[in-house]
């Protein structure tokens, strides 16, 4: 008697979903995770079933619209980011921010960090000696 699998149960009932994560960029190994399945398991469904294959295939101007769309809005809350600190932030919040930023950074951004705030001082100073 053969073996049952999952295909049928477990994957062709989701396969516009897992177009949409291939979109997103995740790799093969995070969508057999999220289906909880093993990769093995995935990649033999992929070579028996032309339709997950397909769900799969990303086409490359896909992925490539949708890195250019999340640079642009990357970018677009940067922007938005940095004018609100610079004119509406609190002492607080700019605090908030730059904890947070440390707090992600390692030690050669940290040493860089300390470098800028000297530099900064020294440049304040002079404009006050002035």
């Amino acid at each position: 008697m053969a073996r049952p699998n999952q295909y049928h149960a477990v994957v062709e009932p989701k396969l516009e979903d897992i177009k949409a994560l291939r979109k997103q960029g995740l790799s093969l190994e995070k969508i057999a995770q999220k289906l909880d399945l093993k990769l093995r398991q995935l990649t033999y469904y992929r070579k028996s079933f032309p339709d997950l294959d397909e769900a799969l295939n990303t086409p490359s101007d896909e992925v490539k619209q949708t890195e250019r769309s999340a640079y642009f809005n990357r970018q677009k809350n940067y922007n938005s980011l940095r004018s609100f600190i610079r004119t509406q932030s609190t002492p607080e919040e700019r605090e908030e921010y730059f904890r947070l930023i440390l707090e992600k950074a390692d030690q050669s951004e940290v040493r860089r960090f300390k470098a800028m705030i000297s530099d900064f001082d020294k440049q304040h100073n002079a404009k006050i000696e002035s």
